[in-house]
């Protein structure tokens, strides 16, 4: 499928009347030519030989200039034969061989140096969201692997049967890799069509990704009243529940949508509240506010609501960029969800984080008898089938609860 000539190139005449001396490849019937960065008339060059004749003045010695082509020509087997260990070769361009034989090919050919492109695209197009999903799969790759060299074509399905055990080995849950999975043949797929990795080679079409179930923290009816009701001696305390509480009124807010909310989005005197979903942006959400979440907005804001100013005290009301932004809301994130692991130690609750708040309303809302389509509309789900996979997680804690009655 390979073949190369060298050769002067005819078609590019110099002004001097010499010609490049080039090398011509031709692979799977394409051809391209690779310049050798010199020029020469027909009486230097022996072209049935292929080789700079000995009489030839253009170098001083023309031995060593013999050898350099026949070692660029041998670069351009051992390309061509790397490029088809790596699955490359059948969708390479002939421009884009050409750049890999002169070393100026792409630098993304890496898994690593192309997830990092991928997590660099998605921050410029401000999904920081899915840009840390991404960088998380970087850093599962590195802990289990190093960070060494990486071809694509070296995940394999032996490759990923390796991550599948250490993950496990690590007391890890099946849900977690299964994340793991789905986010590292996302990044297989955008390999595939940037034509970095042929299809045939994918590990995804013999490799099953197992569907775990998700353990969704919650808090019951008679846990949630115990967390209403406590009082806390530091106001840090106290305002982590009431923050807790203002997801759970609003259907489970997440905590992106609640430290981005603003005055505008609040519609009459308190009545309700509008937005878009920062997750998913393809849904409004318009919630009545309950007169506890009425009376939780206006104790933490003694004046009438700005229409350009936070409505809750999460963020400094100041100019940042959207990566500034981001990193603020991660970062209050991990401060708030401390604070809730010491009010689950201090009320003796079962651990619970902010999202959980999501999860405590769904349980509930679907204990009160709410039927599943209600229920997806309430959390936006696209499908009635993605509600009742998020309900069934909560059926294990009801059937413990009716066991204990009878046990």
């Amino acid at each position: 499928m390979l073949t190369t000539k060298v050769l002067l190139n005819k078609v590019r005449q110099k002004k001097d009347g010499t010609y490049p001396l080039v090398i011509r490849i031709t692979y799977d019937r394409k051809t391209t030519y690779l310049p050798l960065g010199i020029n020469m008339t027909d009486k230097d060059f022996d072209a049935k030989n292929q080789r700079i004749k000995s009489s030839s003045k253009v170098t001083s010695n023309v031995t060593r200039l013999n050898n350099a082509i026949q070692e660029k020509i041998k670069k351009v087997y051992d390309t061509v034969t790397l490029l088809e260990q790596e699955g490359r070769a059948e969708v390479i361009s002939m421009p884009s061989l050409k750049k890999e034989i002169q070393g100026k090919g792409r630098n993304d050919i890496d898994f690593f140096a192309f997830t990092d492109q991928v997590i660099s695209d998605l921050k410029t197009a401000r999904k920081f969201g899915n840009a840390g999903v991404y960088r998380d799969l970087r850093n599962w790759i590195v802990r289990s692997y190093g960070e060494k060299p990486l071809p694509f074509r070296q995940i394999d399905y032996t490759f990923l049967k390796k991550l599948e055990t250490k993950h496990y080995a690590e007391g890890n849950t099946a849900g977690g890799l299964s994340v793991s999975m789905r986010t590292l043949r996302a990044v297989y797929k955008r390999a595939i069509k940037s034509g970095i990795i042929n299809e045939k080679y994918n590990p995804f079409r013999d490799y099953a990704i197992k569907s775990g179930t998700p353990k969704r923290m919650f808090l019951n009816e008679e846990q949630l009243n115990i967390l209403k009701t406590a009082e806390f001696k530091e106001n840090v305390l106290t305002k982590a529940r009431d923050l807790y509480l203002v997801s759970f009124y609003l259907r489970g807010m997440n905590w992106m949508d609640m430290s981005l909310l603003k005055g505008r989005d609040i519609q009459g005197d308190l009545d309700r509240i509008t937005y878009i979903r920062a997750k998913t942006r393809n849904k409004l959400f318009s919630i009545k506010i309950v007169p506890a979440l009425k009376e939780l907005l206006k104790k933490y804001n003694e004046v009438d609501f700005d229409k350009d100013s936070f409505v809750l005290p999460i963020l400094p009301n100041k100019k940042m960029s959207p990566n500034q932004l981001y990193e603020a809301v991660k970062n209050k994130r991990k401060r708030q969800n401390g604070y809730l692991k010491r009010i689950s130690k201090v009320l003796d609750l079962p651990h619970f984080t902010i999202y959980s708040a999501r999860h405590t309303y769904a349980n509930i809302l679907k204990r009160s008898g709410a039927p599943s389509n209600i229920i997806q509309d309430s959390l936006g789900h696209t499908t009635e089938a993605m509600t009742q996979a998020y309900l069934n997680s909560f059926e294990t804690s009801i059937i413990d609860e009716f066991d204990s009655k009878i046990m």
